[in-house]
């Protein structure tokens, strides 16, 4: 035998221990082998050490010290991405866990790919106490290209990335899918290495910058990473190694990034003309006419903050602020037949003007493009205004109300076209809910029209900021609306405030409206106009929505978190409603 051969095979040893899982990364566990998630908890310093907890059969537990060791500790410490164990300890050194323990006397011999292969008294047989909780110290170095091929993946489908709330396309808080959930990533640790790996996950280049804190706006829902760590060179932000455990993160620690976007030149052919500062201005774009380029106006028929959103996005101004129609009181020598865009209608998501549909050759525009040319002003920040989907979740109830006490309700159109017809003496069966809505984003939200032109409702004897802020809607399986409610804007204000924020606006004395950064505004389920006519439905299974801001009055970072769904059941004497859920859902 030659002499480098036990050398060689002592090398091939330490790989094989050093990396089992890129030698079966691509082979599942055993057929029977238990679903566990693992994770290392308690009173620690370091995220790679700490007390060891179970995740099996839906809950959490820990496991005892009685006959662990080293080897049991290097398959947990392998499982969870490191390289080996550097020691472990008993008698809750981590501080004691709660609920089950899991495992007791746990036999590894070094071997086993997930701790749920080792011998042990089985899950949940154990006569320890958590004074006997076990925990352990991992060596912090990473097993290079390492994947979790333990039964979290093999439980969970892996997660999707996404960006939401940049003004700028490749900007945005870091989103990942999983379960069918969207949820946010904490920003402990996230620098630009991991960043790059979401741009390029998305199709950009490399990142400018890692954003933390919440820059970009705080998400809701779960947290579902924590403690990222990326080599760079990773397809995806799951590859990299991540911390499932997120005590302690909240919403403000969300992760955001900003991406190296390749150069189109898209900034060349809009402009804006006229305004006080480079923020605002006549929308001119730079069109074919006569066989020549010249810069031209876009009419305003249909122009709204959608139109104003991609323009802004297309200059690099952040998000639209405001959506003009008429613009005549900026300077500049503008002639009706100055049009060179008509019948333009976005949806929010286009990069360019030019990718919205619009007119052709043939324009139409009636009014003219000179003072009737469309104008935006755009704004670095927007606000972000999200429902809370458990409030409406855990206040839905019925209530049979008579209809001579709902007359304002009837004027201001919160019943159901039955009610036209209706005796004063009858009753109309009322959905009634709260609803908490939270401003999210970076910029206050206030209501699109001035102060002075608020409408006075001498019934209610209260003013309209907005005329329509809220649309609720009952609607069957397959979509179709079967009765309908809306909420004006009466009083926008914050009705409380995260931690360490004042409010500002407050309806009383014809105040201010509007929901601060940070602050919500409720909608108790006993105020008028809060709840759905439900008198004409039939027992049965619908969906109940309801959307925020449904027609764009104002402009907002991300619309997509401005619908919530929920499932209901009515029997036809009570109302359950269940599965809320924000946005889109997989």
């Amino acid at each position: 035998m030659p002499s480098w051969c036990p050398l060689l095979c002592r090398l091939a040893m330490l790989l094989c221990v050093w990396a089992p899982c890129q030698a079966q990364s691509d082979t599942e566990l055993p057929p029977g082998t238990p679903i566990i998630q693992l994770r290392l908890a308690g009173d620690k310093r370091k995220h790679y050490e700490g007390r060891v907890e179970v995740y099996y059969n839906g809950e959490w537990g820990t496991v005892c010290d009685d006959d662990f060791s080293i080897h049991a500790a290097n398959i947990l410490c392998r499982e969870l991405g490191f390289v080996e164990a550097v020691s472990w300890s008993p008698s809750s050194k981590y501080g004691k866990g709660e609920g089950r323990i899991w495992l007791d006397n746990v036999h590894c011999s070094g071997r086993e790919r997930t701790l749920a292969q080792c011998k042990s008294n089985g899950f949940g047989v154990s006569d320890c106490k958590h004074s006997e909780d076990v925990g352990v110290v991992c060596n912090q170095r990473r097993i290079p290209g390492f994947k979790f091929i333990s039964s979290f993946t093999n439980s969970v489908e892996q997660p999707l990335v996404r960006l939401r709330g940049g003004a700028n396309t490749g900007d945005g808080r870091v989103e990942v899918l999983k379960n069918g959930e969207w949820g946010t990533v904490c920003d402990d640790s996230w620098n630009l290495k991991a960043a790059s790996v979401v741009c390029r996950e998305l199709g950009f280049g490399s990142a400018k910058e890692a954003l933390a804190g919440g820059r970009l706006g705080q998400g809701m829902g779960p947290v579902h990473m924590n403690e990222v760590e990326c080599s760079g060179f990773e397809k995806s932000l799951t590859e990299c190694y991540f911390n499932r455990d997120a005590l302690g993160c909240s919403h403000e620690e969300d992760a955001a990034v900003r991406c190296n976007v390749p150069a189109m030149g898209f900034q060349n052919k809009l402009r804006l003309s006229g305004g006080r500062n480079p923020f605002e201005g006549r929308v001119e774009v730079l069109a074919e006419k006569n066989d020549s380029l010249v810069w031209g106006t876009v009419c305003s028929d249909s122009w709204g903050t959608m139109e104003a959103t991609v323009v802004c996005r297309q200059l690099g101004l952040g998000f639209a602020s405001n959506a003009f129609q008429e613009t005549w009181y900026w300077p500049g020598d503008v002639r009706a037949d100055d049009v060179v865009m008509s019948g333009v209608r976005c949806s929010g998501t286009e990069m360019t003007l030019a990718q919205c549909l619009h007119h052709g050759k043939h324009l139409h525009c009636p009014r003219g493009g000179g003072r009737f040319a469309a104008g935006v002003s755009c704004s670095e920040s927007a606000p972000d205004l999200v429902l809370n989907a458990q409030v409406v979740e855990h206040t839905t109830y019925l209530e049979d109300r008579p209809m001579y006490i709902l007359q304002c309700a009837n004027e201001e159109h919160c019943l159901s076209s039955s009610a036209a017809t209706a005796t004063p003496s009858s009753y109309r069966r009322l959905m009634r809910f709260s609803s908490q809505i939270h401003n999210n984003g970076q910029s206050d939200f206030r209501p699109r029209a001035a102060h002075n032109s608020w409408v006075w409702h001498d019934c209610h004897r209260h003013y309209h900021s907005m005329e329509v802020f809220t649309h609720y809607d009952l609607l069957s399986l397959n979509g179709t609306k079967v009765a309908e409610g809306h909420k004006a804007s009466f009083c926008l204000e914050d009705t409380q405030c995260e931690e360490g924020t004042e409010k500002r606006y407050e309806c009383a004395n014809f105040g201010q409206q509007g929901i601060t950064v940070g602050c919500w505004d409720t909608y108790r389920h006993d105020i008028d106009c809060q709840w759905i006519d439900v008198t004409d439905v039939v027992p049965g299974d619908y969906i109940l929505q309801v959307v925020i801001n449904p027609n764009y009055e104002v402009a907002e970072s991300d619309y997509t978190n401005n619908i919530m769904k929920c499932r209901c059941r009515y029997d036809g004497h009570r109302i359950w409603t269940y599965n809320c859920h924000i946005g889109e859902r997989r």
